[in-house]
């Protein structure tokens, strides 16, 4: 049975908006895996055309969710509306390539009988899914923002979390979807893998870590100034001392900036900006990790030209502990990829030229604690936040500026990106965001304190540090391919065993 493509494209819309609904700012797991089950199962009845529509739908959810990029590039890049439009789709469309590999290496696998019923039908999918995922991650300096699993971070699959990360739920999410297309076709052997699927999901609920030392108060600043306003030499002051006056609302051990809350190198900084924010520092006798842009030295003297986007960690009496430089830049933002000079020329905002911190991300002690910082969008790569925890970090803290992005979708996608880094890792993570969301959360990945997104204030909080670590932790995305290895082969071994019984549940060619 066929319906005509205008109806299906309609459909496929449909779904493909619900599916990006689901990643924020209404973020539910059942709107992800049951608008991707009613998109299989629109699709499923093209057969001839199941690329192409799969496609669709995929790069149509990516557009839909990442809308807030054309934002970025025309209300403050400046660019002409259609080749931002364009540059999304052409963006969204590379993204979507490596889901619509997996869907079509799928329908591959089945049409040569490597895949007999269902059940293992949902096993392939999904291990090619997240196989494809992790490529998406990695390929190009990676961008794997609205993988699948995020959608799932209150859900009954963030159990796995700790055990394989976002990109084995996305996998898990993917097979779920594709077995609730499938009830139609006979209900008794799907039900029965998606209640033993949730009923091992509750099973892996472990607690990994222990509560170590006293909890950390901090204040996370939210500045709230507009990216128009950020780089105006007019008003450097007025932020400046914007940041001196959020400092001394509260004694805390660490006191958190947004990124490059203070814009100018601290060498070419005026001194008496300077000078009020060492007197207020001193004043409140904890660690400030102050967001600014650094040459290679560590020193007050520090060279030009601006090389790195860093958090810079200052004592009361005004010593610089250390220093976390960003190791995941911004494609545009942060350097320009080679042979898109002439994209970049066509924003007129002042982007960096910067360098890559080197080495493994470090951690500091704070107050008695170890500190992992990151730096944007950092927080979206689990294996880079991983390392910290396995040198020591009790706390994540992330520094953030969304500005670009206005009051966008971007503010609650990156908050359920940072909440699953602590459930994978099993550690508390501290936002300090110019726009939002400015966050504490705990090692469970609940909101603990969460700041209105817009609004200037300081959020003061007290996070448990943790210690001990999760499988994820000490092994990385070691275990999250050993599960997707795990379920394509399983879906072989099935096909094997039921070619051999003539039993299953046969897939519709």
């Amino acid at each position: 049975m066929t319906t005509k493509l205008p109806l299906v494209l309609v459909a496929l819309s449909l779904a493909a908006s619900v599916q990006a609904l689901s990643f924020g700012p209404i973020h539910h797991e059942l709107l992800q895996v049951l608008s991707f089950a009613a998109a299989l199962l629109v699709i499923e009845r093209h057969a001839k055309r199941s690329g192409l529509l799969f496609f669709y739908f995929h790069g149509l959810t990516l557009v839909i969710g990442l809308s807030w990029l054309h934002l970025s590039m025309t209300r403050y890049g400046g660019m002409p509306q259609a080749l931002s439009a364009a540059a999304l789709l052409g963006f969204c469309a590379y993204l979507a390539l490596f889901g619509t590999a997996a869907y079509v290496i799928y329908r591959r696998a089945v049409l040569r009988g490597w895949v007999g019923s269902d059940l293992g039908a949902g096993l392939c999918f999904g291990g090619l899914w997240g196989i494809f995922e992790l490529l998406r991650a990695s390929l190009f300096t990676g961008f794997p923002w609205l993988s699948v699993g995020y959608a799932h971070v209150d859900g009954v699959l963030s159990h796995w979390a700790a055990w394989v990360g976002v990109y084995g739920i996305s996998a898990l999410a993917i097979c779920v979807s594709l077995w609730l297309a499938a009830l139609r076709r006979g209900k008794r052997p799907l039900l029965i893998a998606l209640a033993a699927l949730v009923l091992i999901s509750m099973l892996l609920q472990h607690n990994w870590v222990k509560a170590i030392g006293q909890p950390l108060r901090s204040l996370l600043m939210q500045t709230n100034v507009s990216q128009l306003q950020k780089f105006d030499v007019a008003r450097l002051l007025e932020q400046q001392d914007r940041l001196v006056k959020m400092l001394l609302q509260a004694q805390v051990d660490l006191s958190v900036s947004p990124e490059t809350a203070w814009i100018s190198p601290w060498a070419h900084s005026p001194t008496e900006s300077r000078e009020k924010l060492l007197s207020a520092l001193q004043q409140q006798g904890g660690v400030l990790a102050l967001g600014m842009p650094l040459g290679r030295d560590i020193e007050f003297g520090e060279t030009l030209p601006v090389r790195s986007n860093s958090l810079v960690l200052m004592q009361a009496q005004g010593q610089w502990l250390g220093r976390y430089d960003k190791r995941h830049l911004v494609p545009f933002g942060e350097f320009v990829p080679p042979g898109f000079r002439w994209f970049v020329d066509q924003m007129h905002i002042p982007l960096g030229d910067f360098e890559r911190g080197k080495g493994p991300p470090p951690v500091h002690p704070v107050a008695g604690r170890l500190v992992g910082f990151n730096i944007c969008y950092e927080d979206l790569f689990p294996e880079t936040i991983a390392m910290q925890v396995q040198q020591g970090a009790h706390i994540l803290v992330n520094a953030s500026n969304l500005a670009w992005f206005g009051d966008s979708h971007a503010l609650h996608q990156h908050l359920q990106i940072s909440r699953m880094r602590s459930l994978e890792l099993q550690r508390p993570m501290l936002r300090a965001t110019n726009t939002g969301a400015t966050a504490a959360i705990a090692a469970d990945g609940q909101v603990l304190a969460k700041l209105p997104h817009l609004s200037e204030e300081v959020l003061i909080s007290s996070v448990q540090p943790t210690h001990g670590m999760t499988p994820f932790a000490r092994y990385g995305l070691g275990g999250t391919l050993m599960l997707l290895g795990a379920m394509l082969v399983l879906a072989l071994c099935l096909a094997r065993f039921e070619a051999s019984s003539g039993g299953g549940i046969k897939i519709e060619p």
